[in-house]
């Protein structure tokens, strides 16, 4: 079966196994990449590699093959590049971006 590059911008709970960049936080969102079948492979594959690190995803924003992205600003579109880019030498692996901390004040850079 092919595998295609998705996007998936979602919001996660940290859990207490939470470590590096967020520990101690209740909760981030970010944008992944994992190459699946589908979308729902993709999803699939997303969870269980957030389960191992101790996060769970609350709201899935958007989803999105990478090839069918339209961003609307370039520092959207250049972080993309590059978290397709380390997809692409580890293909079997789900691909982590920025993770940015989420309060209900702010919006803040966590790693």
């Amino acid at each position: 079966m092919s595998q295609t590059s998705y996007l998936v911008s979602c919001e996660i709970l940290c859990g207490e196994g939470s470590d590096g960049a967020l520990e101690g936080k209740e909760a981030a969102f970010l944008i992944v990449a994992v190459n699946a079948s589908s979308k729902d492979d993709a999803m699939a594959k997303i969870e269980a590699d957030f389960e191992d690190e101790g996060y769970a995803i609350s709201e899935v924003e958007w989803i999105s093959k990478a090839s069918e992205m339209e961003w609307e600003d370039a520092d959207g579109e250049a972080e993309a590049k590059d978290i397709l880019a380390r997809l692409a030498e580890l293909p079997d692996e789900v691909v982590y971006g920025t993770l940015y901390e989420y309060s209900d004040d702010e919006v803040s850079e966590a790693a």
